[in-house]
């Protein structure tokens, strides 16, 4: 169970790279075609619209809206490539097929109930009478999905029927039939079988998605009603997540679908916190962006609770080590502030004293999100990578209250985390007397403490080969087992996520972190994670192609 939750994970973080290069598009699109930008470069509005320039930057801004537009289709095809065994490609395909059926059977079925497209027109229901607040209700049911007036499945549509095509195409993609029928054999039949699986799913969705939309849309109100109650507590649960790498079951939901809320933006309806902030990004008017987003906390994580995390380390490290572990934590602070990534430090003190991830870590996280929503932070994400395209629209933005949200929590998780270090003697990198143990643990190493030691294997990879040094990936796969023992392999925005068949042939983690440069590991069940940081993705398609047949 636990490998399959891993995979299912895995999956919904397949078209995160999509969204992240269409918020930058977004919002470089978006400020350079707005008219409070362009006024403050001294440049007149009338001059500049209708110019090459502007034009360009419409383009960039419609290919953004393009990916955002188009979220629920890209998750269908996502998870059905990510979760296909074999042929991905005939998997996507059918993915595709299916999505189609389950919207064309529903826009069938709506309109023969007599529901008219108007419906999902907030704007049109409130001149004809409609209260607003019954009219954004009836609306968050419909939408416009390629073509097709039907329910606004969203996100939650596209990966249901990516779990629903890609259970089709592994179970039937080497069907044989007879001879008279053999042009759809094999991966052919996928296809035809994903039409029908898709209409039926249009059938059930069209019978029980009003409930579904209520449930999440109700969902949403409970959250806003319990205040800041309700944010401390989606912080701790989504912290509480993050070392089993099941983060993504909640925040990918939150982010873009119902449950995340809705919102008019420009007079049409967006649903999901992200997604708001985005359509509030491009849209021209100069309202502040969406505050109950659980965003503006990881601002104050990336560039201050995890830089005092760090500073507790060192000022706590032996005189002799501290200007090596300066030379490890420096760079890791670089790379979170820069990208957000975290884990290297999330994981070593995960590792050494996991009590003071769940006591002192993720309730300050939490209490960091209460006070941004309190102080009505509004701004998307928390790394600089992320903050570029709204930095340029910076009338849409609130981050005054940083200025003292921010040293408090770095005073706060630096007194706490170097007391607690002193206090009970913790051996963080620098503690110990041999210098060489100053390294930074991974989520491999947490795993792997947890487990009985009877079966730690002591497995030497050889780093050299007859014919010279190995590779990194032939090291991985004879971390991994050999290829035979490889099931299925993939990665996400910092580790490679494998499933192997016997847990037993992985070598262990000390081998992992000496000889196969992981940052760190963590083993659930016959699902294994392996750390590697921003270059994974080069690194997974190393290993996709010694392996040969991904």
């Amino acid at each position: 169970m636990k490998e399959k939750m891993q995979t299912f994970g895995k999956a919904m973080l397949v078209p995160i790279s999509l969204v992240a290069i269409g918020g930058l598009l977004l919002g470089l699109g978006g400020a350079f075609t707005n008219q409070a930008t362009i006024s403050a470069f001294g440049i007149k509005w009338s001059n500049y619209t209708g110019s090459f320039i502007y034009n360009f930057f419409d383009v960039l801004k419609a290919l953004g809206n393009s990916i955002f537009s188009n979220l629920s289709i890209l998750y269908a095809v996502g998870v059905t490539f990510s979760l296909a065994k074999h042929e991905k490609g005939w998997a996507a395909f059918s993915a595709v097929v299916a999505f189609l059926a389950m919207h064309a059977t529903i826009s069938t079925l709506l309109l023969a109930k007599g529901y008219t497209p108007n419906m999902a027109d907030v704007e049109g229901m409130i001149k004809s009478g409609i209260k607003p607040i019954i009219a954004a209700k009836r609306a968050a049911l419909f939408t416009n999905e390629l073509g097709f007036f039907t329910y606004r499945t969203g996100v939650f549509g596209g990966i249901v029927i990516g779990l629903a095509v890609s259970w089709v195409h592994n179970h039937f993609y080497k069907t044989k039939l007879p001879t008279a029928m053999a042009f759809f054999s094999g991966t052919r039949t996928v296809p035809i079988l994903s039409l029908l699986a898709g209409s039926a799913f249009g059938f059930l969705f069209y019978f029980i998605w009003p409930t579904i939309g209520s449930l999440f849309t109700n969902f949403s109100v409970m959250v806003s009603k319990i205040g800041l109650i309700g944010t401390f507590l989606y912080r701790l649960v989504y912290e509480s997540l993050i070392p089993f790498g099941l983060h993504p079951l909640l925040s990918l939901p939150m982010r873009w679908t119902a449950l995340g809320g809705s919102m008019l933006v420009d007079g049409k309806l967006v649903v999901g916190n992200a997604a708001i902030q985005l359509a509030q990004l491009a849209s021209p008017s100069p309202g502040k962006l969406l505050v109950k987003a659980y965003m503006g906390e990881t601002g104050v994580i990336n560039f201050a609770i995890f830089p005092a995390i760090a500073l507790a380390m060192y000022k706590t490290a032996l005189p002799k080590n501290k200007e090596k572990i300066a030379g490890l934590l420096i760079p890791t602070i670089v790379s979170t502030t820069l990208f957000g990534i975290t884990e290297p430090i999330l994981f070593t003190f995960l590792f050494i004293a996991p009590w003071m991830y769940w006591i002192v870590y993720a309730p300050i996280a939490g209490l960091a999100a209460v006070a941004c929503e309190f102080f009505k932070i509004s701004i998307y994400e928390g790394n600089i990578k992320d903050w570029i395209p709204f930095l340029l629209r910076p009338e849409k933005l609130y981050v005054l209250p940083y200025l003292w949200i921010m040293p408090i929590f770095f005073a706060l998780t630096y007194i706490l985390f170097k007391y607690f270090i002193l206090k009970f003697d913790i051996k963080t990198p620098g503690r110990e007397e041999d210098e060489n143990t100053v390294k930074l643990y991974s989520k491999e190493e947490y795993q792997k403490k947890q487990e009985a030691m009877d079966n730690k294997k002591i497995i030497t990879i050889s780093k050299t080969a007859s014919s010279g040094e190995s590779s990194l990936a032939d090291k991985i796969i004879k971390g991994l087992g050999g290829k035979e023992n490889i099931e299925d392999l993939d990665n996400c925005i910092s580790r490679l996520r494998v499933v192997v068949k016997d847990p037993k042939k992985v070598v262990s983690d000390d081998i992992w972190k000496k000889e196969i440069e992981a940052l760190g590991v963590v083993h659930m069940g016959k699902g294994i994670q392996i750390v590697y940081g921003a270059n994974v993705a080069a690194i997974a398609v190393d290993v996709r192609e010694k392996l040969g047949d991904y």
